[in-house]
């Protein structure tokens, strides 16, 4: 369930959470996935948020894990906000989620891209995940000079996964759900 389709004509990227009334104002004929290159078509309603979605499957050779939940498509929209009030005070610095990062096949949940080359992939991890797993994929956003935070939530924040953070990163960072509440459904928070 994408949020982030290529634009065909431009080549620009379409973030459809930003598109008023994306069914009318898009034309599925112009929709490409921006890993595979395919054509997406436009998924919204009363009751789904807006999203692409591929005719078939995805063709890409990136590391595409399950499908993520909405829970996890909400988490990115929370953290991406989160991020760009926390980094309110500088200048020409680039926020954004579901970003492909082709050296490592992978794609950043919400990528923070500074003027001097700096780059900080948040990664939001909600699926119980082994070590070995969170091992893999940070040392894989390393080898691309990325540095990496994951936020914990749901199966995955659990003693063993949060004590490698503390471990790793000297912090553990957290999400959790707050149910049957309208304004505020997550709560950030570091653990150290």
């Amino acid at each position: 369930m994408p949020f982030i389709a290529i634009d065909k004509n431009t080549g620009n990227r379409i973030d459809i959470l930003t598109v008023p009334d994306p069914r009318g104002t898009l034309k599925s004929s112009d929709c490409a996935c921006q890993l595979c290159g395919e054509r997406m078509f436009i998924k919204a309603g009363p009751l789904i948020r807006p999203h692409f979605a591929h005719y078939s499957d995805c063709k890409s050779d990136y590391r595409i894990g399950h499908p993520e939940t909405p829970e996890h498509l909400y988490a990115k929209m929370e953290l991406k906000q989160l991020l760009k009030e926390q980094f309110s005070n500088l200048d020409r610095i680039e926020i954004d989620y579901e970003v492909p990062i082709p050296e490592i096949r992978r794609i950043a949940d919400v990528l923070v891209a500074f003027p001097m080359g700096w780059r900080m992939a948040h990664e939001i991890q909600l699926a119980n995940i082994s070590i070995e797993e969170l091992e893999e994929r940070t040392n894989d956003y390393l080898r691309a000079g990325i540095d990496v935070y994951w936020w914990l939530g749901r199966s995955a924040d659990n003693l063993q996964n949060r004590s490698w953070c503390i471990e790793k990163f000297g912090f553990s960072l957290s999400i959790s759900f707050i149910t049957n509440r309208q304004t505020e459904p997550f709560s950030f928070a570091q653990i150290s």
